[in-house]
């Protein structure tokens, strides 16, 4: 309960757990105190404070609508309200009747119950009043659904969050029991259940030549149940039954028809009437946009995503002379060494060794071999590592003194071909900060291969990390041949470079800029033609514990 109270952004829900998670820790809290007396220690029994659970749990039913049982308890209080109004009367109405009047008692009875009846309608039509008011919002505020939907639905871009959101905003706000959404696949040529909250939960998938579906599309209008419209029964049936729905809006985007919206009772048991429809058509024409504009955004990061890997991949072709030459290098050594000992043994110079110098000169080989090994491995491993397609980014804590130096491995032995030195300026100390540790590599690989790029050998590149007001700054200086002004305006447009055709799509930059900020970072750059370009990056720093600054 605690975990949902911290982390739910439904603000009825975390009323409701909260309700219930101080009840529950004040009434069992209060109940442990009565083991106290079965061990007979000397302890105030708090007992009687354990019925602060049930009170909590009460309240948080009635006024909070804990596990969504409005329509019960309207009902019951409703029953009660009728019942206590009945028996009352029908007590003192037939007293009077035979005190007053003389009546026999069996006509008193009769004309007590006629009483009862004929005012049973405007009872009962008080109660409902009453309990709709103190109880049940029967009328949703549509300027909060506006609200809501223009700060928290609208201007979301990632396609999971808007539809989510937008299931879990009308579910609270217009108070129905479920809600769900529906997305045409193009694969599938079907609608597929995306989003859902409430009662219309199960998995749902409708044909695009389905009666309900044609009739969305082809009318451009919402299929709304509780409204004077005669529906084919297929589509009633479909509705209440499959959907559990009583009004499906379409979202269409010009005469596309990309999904459709369901809203199933509200919980007031009240009918979707002609207001209900003024506000959630054009909200449901909204939608369609947003959604459209969300789709249209996680395609734009595949295809980025997509040209971003194809360039990587088309970069590792070019390292592959210095990893040749790092892998061989610890190959050569292992090799060495066994032909040394193979040759020693040939030539009989192993004869008359002891057994003991014997495995004292083979495990020595056996060390070398195994260190050489290793760095072999971990110079491909990175290469591996590094290679593979970001699929789902992660933020943790990261080091970035570290992540410079993967990424110098990596890309520093293609520098020193180049005959262009790399120098690192690291502060002592540095903190982390948090980012997707293999974005942040690629982000740094990108601006170092640049800065090679840019530099006709002999050159240096600096490699700097420093601490500034919370933030971390890495700086990469190049000795190139700078960018003038108006190429620098143009950087970070996609398609744009500078190079010879064939050797750059134009995108580097422009992924480096959406993966730093996305990583809540910024990118600057500097430059003098001539002399040389500075790039920086800074992204906030992860602030170190009281112990860990002592240590320090």
């Amino acid at each position: 309960m605690f975990n949902v109270i911290k982390t739910t952004n439904l603000p009825g829900l975390k009323k409701q757990v909260s309700i219930v998670f101080w009840g529950t820790l004040i009434g069992f809290s209060s109940g442990i105190t009565n083991y106290l007396a079965w061990y007979r220690l000397a302890a105030p029994i708090a007992n009687p404070i354990v019925s602060f659970y049930t009170t909590a749990i009460a309240y948080a039913v009635v006024k909070h609508q804990l596990m969504d049982i409005e329509v019960l308890v309207k009902r019951t209080l409703q029953f009660a309200g009728l019942v206590g109004f009945a028996v009352l009367l029908m007590a003192i109405v037939p007293k009077y009747l035979l005190q007053f009047f003389g009546i026999p008692r069996a006509v008193a009875d009769i004309l007590g119950a006629v009483i009862v009846a004929a005012s049973f309608g405007k009872v009962r039509e008080s109660l409902v009043n009453v309990t709709d008011r103190y109880l049940f919002q029967k009328k949703y505020d549509y300027k909060e659904l506006l609200k809501k939907f223009t700060d928290e639905v609208m201007l979301k871009v990632d396609l999971k969050q808007l539809l989510e959101t937008t299931v879990n905003t009308l579910t609270e706000t217009v108070k129905l029991d479920g809600s769900s959404l529906l997305l045409f696949d193009k694969d599938k040529r079907t609608y597929e259940l995306v989003a859902t909250r409430g009662a219309n939960g199960q998995q749902v998938s409708l044909g695009e030549q389905e009666q309900l579906v044609t009739f969305l599309r082809e009318t451009h209008e919402p299929v709304w149940l509780d409204g004077k419209v005669d529906y084919p029964q297929t589509i009633k049936g479909q509705m209440t039954l499959q959907l559990k729905s009583r009004l499906a809006l379409p979202l269409h985007v010009h005469e596309d028809l990309i999904g459709v919206l369901l809203l199933g009772k509200k919980k007031s048991d009240e009918a979707f009437g002609k207001d209900d429809l003024d506000i959630l058509t054009p909200l449901a024409r909204t939608l369609a946009i947003a959604v459209t504009n969300a789709q249209l955004f996680e395609e734009l990061a595949k295809t980025q995503a997509e040209a971003a890997q194809k360039e990587k991949l088309a970069v590792i072709g070019t390292l592959s002379a210095g990893i040749n030459h790092e892998i061989c290098n610890p190959l050569g050594i292992v090799k060495a060494q066994c032909e040394a000992f193979l040759l020693d043994s040939e030539d009989g110079i192993l004869i008359g060794k002891s057994s003991q110098d014997l495995l004292e000169r083979t495990s020595n080989i056996m060390r070398v071999a195994l260190k050489q090994i290793d760095r072999a491995t971990a110079i491909t491993q990175k290469l591996s590592n590094f290679a593979k397609p970001i699929k789902d980014p992660t933020a943790q804590t990261v080091s970035i003194e570290q992540e410079i130096d993967e990424v110098l491995i990596l890309v520093g032995h293609d520098l020193k071909l180049e005959k262009i030195e790399v120098v690192k300026e690291i502060e002592p100390g540095l903190p982390q900060i948090v980012a997707d540790r293999r974005q942040l590599q690629e982000v740094l690989f990108n601006l170092v291969r640049n800065a090679g790029q840019a530099i006709k050998p002999p050159g240096t590149i600096w490699v700097r990390a420093r601490t500034s007001s919370g933030l971390v700054r890495v700086e990469i200086t190049d000795t190139g041949s700078g960018i003038s002004e108006e190429n620098l305006k143009k950087i970070y447009n996609p398609f744009f470079t500078t190079k010879e055709p064939g050797k750059g799509t134009g995108l580097g930059l422009f992924i480096v800029r959406q993966i730093v900020e996305r990583n809540k970072g910024r990118i600057g750059v500097e430059s003098i033609v001539g002399k040389g370009t500075t790039f920086s990056l800074e992204f906030p720093a992860v602030k170190a514990s009281p112990q860990v600054a002592a240590a320090r």
